[in-house]
Parts: C-alpha cells; structure tokens; sequence
C-alpha cells in the first residue's frame, strides 16, 4: 500500500506514497472514526495534513526507519485493520485523491449534487464518470452520507 522506504525520495515514488499516506489517515480518521489527531483542509491534490507531513518527515529517516526506534506509526486494533484493508487496499492514488475530496466537500455542501459540482471543479483533471463512480462506490459502502440542513463545518476549507 504504502512503500516506507520510497516516503521521503523526491521523485514520483515519493510523491505518489506521501499522498497515499495523507489520504488513508484521511479516509481512516472520516470514514472509519479513528482519530488520529489530525486535522485536513483542502489542497491541491485533495484533503491535506500539514501535521501529517511533519511527522514523517521529522520522524522517518531516508532509510526508512523510524528515528525514535518505532516501526509502527500507531497500535491499530485488528478489527479496525482487517476493515480498512477490505476497504482501501486495492485503491490506486486516483481513486484515494477523489474519495478523500468528495468525504471532504461533505463538510461544507448541502447535499448529492452540490458536492458533486464542487468536486467536478476542483478534481477537473478526472472525467466526471470517474468521479460519479467512485461517489457510488462510496455510498455503497456507506463510507459517505448527505445530510440534511446547512452545513458550516469547515466551510472555508474549500478556499
């Protein structure tokens, strides 16, 4: 899922796993209620933890060893593992980048159709059947709702 060793190299490798690392505590800490203590606003390629990124990087040598002699970011219970790995293990960046952006706009738009729009402006380099799929994947897996009434909670997030 996540190549520890490539999470600090500053090419693609890199790139590509420090994003999924951002959105699978993103999906982790929205979808499946385990707080990790990070906060997300959006950024370009979607839901973003300047705290996160942080952490790794004081924490993770180039090695790919953690400095302060841990080789877990967290103890995760086996329930909450086996769930997210059902969930997200076959997931490429794309699919993680759109998830993580449509759970996100559900803070700040009052139904379906609203964040739909917002996603399609703000993810505009995905085809919006691409976005219309993954949006029903997730409402199948019941991994987003729309409620009811004015949504205030991280309205500015979307700026």
């Amino acid at each position: 899922m996540i190549n520890i060793h490539d999470l600090l190299k500053n090419d693609e490798s890199g790139i590509i796993n420090r994003l999924k690392l951002q959105k699978y505590v993103y999906l982790a800490q929205t979808s499946l209620k385990n707080n990790f203590g990070y906060e997300y606003s959006i950024y370009n390629n979607g839901p973003y933890s300047p705290d996160l990124a942080n952490y790794y990087y004081e924490k993770i040598d180039y090695n790919g060893k953690f400095l302060d002699g841990n080789d877990a970011l967290r103890t995760i219970d086996n329930a909450f593992s086996e769930r997210f790995m059902e969930l997200f293990k076959d997931k490429d960046v794309n699919w993680l980048e759109v998830a993580a952006t449509l759970i996100d706009s559900t803070n700040y738009c009052e139904n379906e159709q609203e964040s739909l729009e917002k996603v399609y402006a703000i993810k505009s380099k995905y085809d919006s059947s691409f976005i219309d799929r993954t949006l029903d994947e997730l409402k199948e897996k019941s991994l987003v709702n729309y409620d009811s009434g004015i949504k205030l909670n991280g309205i500015f997030s979307i700026f």
